[in-house]
């Protein structure tokens, strides 16, 4: 039943939100508009904007277990919805090539990309008619579309190329086990109220959740000493490492809350689930990379400023600022 009810949310969501869209295509569409430069551009523009949203609305279903608090054993999730399993059906299966299709980045870049070269086209357009003394009304409303059309498929290729670039040109091959324990030893001394966001997971695997209790529960009796006393009985060092560090790359509600948490003590910043994602849990790309030498390069490798990824200077912040700057009623 709960199922049923986000699938009918969804729908009427992204219906809400796009009958908008719908009909201002219609409008374009009519013959008083139809031949003129920019339609096109504005119809292209719609359509993208809906996609957007199918796809955020998509991704909000597809990660309710890391976004909202619901029981760790409920059944009665959105990401249980057909749209939620066909997109993560295709983002699991299909080729690294098609998966920026998917995401709703792509749209959001390429709408911003093609408004930049729809103005600069319209700038030129004006400029070229005044040069003539005739109104650009009058010059010509009827034009071929020839050009607007390479732009706009050139506008695409520029966003489905960087955000291909951003998803999988770098990440580390495999997870960070020093990290992994790190972090381990930081919940048990400062997070013990946290600690079942690591342990509930295992209570599948007894012989994982008996290992990783033994330690927490030692290293309490020791007053939380640096050193664990392990008992080959229960568990290995080596098995213990390889219980951290299989769970702490696992991107589940709980594990993603915890490493959150240790993050925003140990630097007083938070970062989103999809930050933890793409630091820590993603390991296929097209060069990948030794853990420690990507967790100490990230922030350059994906920084927001400058860097050849999806939050590159030109197309990440150049390029909504030029938008405001020829269009400041789009700032409100």
């Amino acid at each position: 039943m709960f199922v049923i009810s986000c699938a009918f949310i969804g729908l009427f969501l992204f219906v809400i939100g796009s009958s908008g869209n719908g009909l201002c295509i219609l409008v374009f569409l009519r013959d008083k508009f139809r031949h003129r430069i920019i339609t096109p551009y504005f119809i292209v523009l719609l359509f993208a904007d809906s996609i957007y949203l199918l796809f955020r609305l998509t991704k909000l279903f597809y990660y309710s277990q890391t976004l909202f608090y619901l029981k760790a054993d409920s059944n009665d999730s959105c990401s249980n919805t057909f749209l939620a399993r066909a997109y993560q059906h295709a983002t699991q299966n299909w080729p690294q090539t098609l998966v920026p299709l998917l995401h709703s980045e792509t749209y959001m870049r390429f709408s911003l990309i093609l408004m930049c070269i729809m103005t600069v086209q319209r700038t030129t357009f004006i400029t070229r008619s005044s040069k003539r003394l005739v109104l650009p009304s009058a010059f010509s409303d009827i034009h071929k579309h020839k050009w607007t059309f390479l732009f706009i498929v050139l506008a695409f290729l520029i966003a489905f190329i960087f955000e291909f670039a951003g998803l999988t040109l770098f990440c580390s091959k495999s997870n960070n086990r020093d990290l992994s324990f790190e972090w381990f030893m930081y919940m048990a001394k400062h997070m013990e109220n946290s600690t079942y966001l690591l342990t509930n997971p295992m209570l599948d695997q007894p012989s994982k959740f008996k290992c990783v209790t033994y330690v927490l529960k030692s290293l309490q009796e020791h007053n939380r000493s640096s050193k664990i006393p392990y008992n080959n009985e229960i568990c290995t060092e080596e098995e213990f490492m390889n219980i951290l560090s299989f769970y702490f790359d696992q991107h589940q509600k709980s594990i993603v809350n915890l490493i959150g948490k240790i993050l925003y003590n140990l630097s007083g910043v938070r970062i989103t689930r999809n930050e933890i994602r793409r630091k820590y849990h993603f390991h296929e790309c097209l060069f990948p990379q030794n853990p420690k030498f990507f967790h100490q390069h990230y922030d350059f490798m994906y920084s927001r400023n400058v860097g050849f990824n999806r939050h590159t200077l030109i197309l990440g912040k150049m390029m909504p600022l030029a938008f405001e700057t020829t269009n400041p009623r789009s700032r409100f």
